[in-house]
């Protein structure tokens, strides 16, 4: 068994870094020999690393692009550097967090998690993305302590635990290995009500049949522990937008009609079709119901209006008052109701 893991982590591991990666792409020519040269370098333990003399900010942005692209490379953190101008080179000297052979056996240890992706390999691409996203939510927690391999994909598995840059970040590397192309962005979560400040945050672009959508898992991690939420699920720009701010260069999401919401037909445009949507999971014997209302303008009285027709809906399929309580995503406007 030992020995099957290793290989599958050496077929993983053998495509170079730098191949069809977003943020490699998004450079230029000088800035790709140097990504090429820190992926090789940090990749083979290197204690110094000889760069072309370029700005040192410029390092940093090409080291971040490194990281962002290859989420394996997790035992390292940072860099120091010396310039010696008599080569006009500059000398990185990576800061390794792990030692070389403890790095090789936790590759494993990450190896054991990305198997259990491997029955859904031949599956569509939005099959593997929910499996990925409920694989996340139904085993990992948000770290709220920001322990020490939060933002990696150690918090995850090691501890179950890790903050968005290591959700994001085992998100694409499970992604990758499923053969779906994905990348991790960097942003800001924003309060539209304007009560709280913008915080840093990580979140995921999937593409899907060639089209980008927005994924935030860790923003459906914790929105509710009753049932699995998929509120940002394949969102485009316009809906991430609401409650994220988009501070990098990052590919365009216009394409509607892939979120979770649509595909399962839990979209609302109107009160009709919201009671259409409670009725028939009623039906269904569900009494935990998620459902995304369209089109609104009254956002005060929403909740109240909704509450109202799952209550109408109740009282015409059972003939009693129910008992339920309702929460609302209000940038989303995407409302979880339970039946008691």
């Amino acid at each position: 068994m030992m020995m099957l893991l290793k290989q599958g982590l050496h077929n993983l591991l053998r495509t170079p870094l730098y191949t069809g990666q977003y943020y490699y792409d998004c450079l230029d020519d000088i800035q790709k020999t140097v990504y090429k040269r820190l992926a090789s370098g940090i990749k083979s333990f290197n204690i110094e690393i000889e760069l072309p003399m370029r700005p040192v900010n410029e390092i940093f942005m090409v080291f971040e692009s490194v990281l962002l692209d290859s989420p394996l490379l997790f035992y390292v953190s940072s860099f120091s550097y010396v310039n010696d101008l008599y080569k006009s080179k500059i000398i990185i000297q990576p800061e390794y967090k792990y030692k070389r052979k403890d790095v090789k056996q936790i590759e494993v240890e990450i190896l054991k998690y990305l198997t259990a992706f491997d029955g859904i390999k031949s599956r569509s691409d939005i099959d593997k993305e929910i499996y990925v996203h409920d694989y996340c939510l139904n085993n990992f927690k948000y770290d709220y302590s920001f322990g020490n391999y939060s933002s990696s994909v150690l918090g995850l598995v090691l501890n179950k635990t890790a903050v968005c840059e290591g959700i994001a970040k085992f998100v694409k590397l499970s992604l990758d290995y499923l053969g779906m192309k994905s990348i991790v962005v960097f942003g800001k979560a924003t309060d539209p009500l304007g009560n709280t400040e913008n915080d840093r945050h990580a979140w995921n672009i999937v593409f899907v049949d060639g089209n980008a959508y927005h994924l935030d898992v860790t923003f459906d991690m914790t929105l509710t522990n009753k049932t699995n939420r998929y509120d940002y699920f394949n969102l485009t720009d316009e809906d991430i937008k609401k409650d994220h701010l988009i501070i990098n260069d990052i590919p365009v999401c216009t394409t509607v009609g892939n979120d979770f919401m649509s595909i399962n037909s839990l979209v609302a445009y109107n009160s009709t079709q919201l009671g259409k949507i409670i009725e028939n999971c009623l039906m269904h014997g569900k009494k935990n119901i998620i459902a995304k209302v369209k089109n609104v303008n009254d956002l005060e009285g929403i909740i109240d209006k909704v509450a109202t027709i799952a209550k109408e809906q109740y009282w015409f399929l059972y003939r009693c008052n129910p008992v339920f309580d309702i929460s609302c995503n209000q940038s989303q406007l995407v409302f979880e109701i339970n039946f008691i």
